[in-house]
């Protein structure tokens, strides 16, 4: 196993919501890809609004899980098992993920008008609430690992600046990085202010052996969302990497929508981090003098570095 990070010494286990759909399916897909490059265990979850002891429909509930458990670990080869939960789907995923400390969540996604439980919204308020990486899938899983990964970064008006999560996810996949970074204005000098930026990050991932390109695209006629959907396609991504503030604040950091329009339009999975203590107190290893400053970045990714007191 390649870089195994700090907080995965929870429980090594990924938590798949299933609702018997097919984007679920797409989900256990995705989850099995992970278990089995790492030995993890699937946990299955099924939440539904009400469910009687003893009665037909519970009966056929748990059928139906032992079914999918019996086929994910005879065909893929993994450890599963399931749990079944009554209550607010949004409230009990996330409340699970906490009791049994999973190291991922995996979530198959429809659009907002599909027949799925688990839409596009609801994937949003998981990912804005979860202590947990959240990864959002809309299709089966067609590749070896996540080794292009695209990492946007936002050059708006605020930020806390992280990039340990960045690094040390790509290094568990033993991924080469894409860093990419828009701007709708094609003045020179902002230009020249994002390229040194975006060399900054650079060198951070380069620091830590971390295969790493940047990309920087200006269209005055696309907005964020859209140039990052377009990007990620275009160098054919199997991977968007977004950091995020502790908590999952994602609503806080984005602005307004950006993310549901994410979800809704892209078709690359999305992996959303929050940064846990631990990832905070080893950001102080990056203590280096940043060539552009202030630096505002929205997604979290970079370092501020922390000075000593003399």
């Amino acid at each position: 196993m390649k870089g195994k990070l700090t907080r995965m010494k929870s429980s090594n286990t990924i938590l798949v919501p299933v609702d018997f759909s097919d984007v679920a399916g797409y989900a256990m897909d995705h989850a099995s890809a992970i278990a089995r490059m790492f030995n993890y265990r699937i946990v299955l979850l099924h939440v539904a609004e009400k469910l009687e002891k003893g009665s037909k429909e519970e009966s056929e509930v748990e059928q139906t899980l032992t079914d999918i458990v019996s086929w994910l670990a005879n065909s893929h080869g993994v450890k599963v098992n399931y749990m079944i939960r009554t209550g607010n789907i949004l409230k009990v995923i996330n409340e699970v993920a906490d009791k049994i400390r999973v190291s991922f969540i995996v979530m198959g996604v429809h659009g907002k008008r599909g027949i799925s439980k688990i839409t596009q919204s609801y994937a949003y308020e998981v990912v804005c609430h979860a202590n947990a990486p959240v990864l959002v899938v809309k299709d089966k899983h067609h590749h070896l690992g996540y080794r292009n990964i695209v990492i946007p970064i936002d050059f708006s008006s605020r930020s806390t600046q992280k990039i340990a999560q960045a690094v040390k996810f790509a290094t568990f996949f033993d991924a080469q990085v894409r860093v990419f970074g828009f701007l709708s204005s094609d003045n020179k000098a902002k230009i020249i202010n994002k390229e040194a930026l975006l060399k900054s990050v650079t060198d951070v991932f380069e620091e830590n052996n971390v295969k790493v390109t940047t990309d920087l695209v200006v269209d005055p006629g696309m907005d964020w969302p859209e140039a990052l959907i377009d990007f990620a396609e275009k160098v054919k991504a199997e991977l968007i990497m977004i950091v995020a503030e502790r908590g999952g604040r994602i609503q806080e950091i984005f602005a307004p929508n950006y993310t549901e329009k994410i979800l809704d339009n892209v078709h690359v999975p999305v992996l959303t981090i929050a940064p846990c203590d631990e990832d905070l107190a080893e950001e102080s290893k990056y203590d280096r003098k940043w060539i552009v400053t202030p630096f505002v970045d929205p997604l979290g990714l970079i370092v501020k570095p922390k000075h000593k007191k003399d």
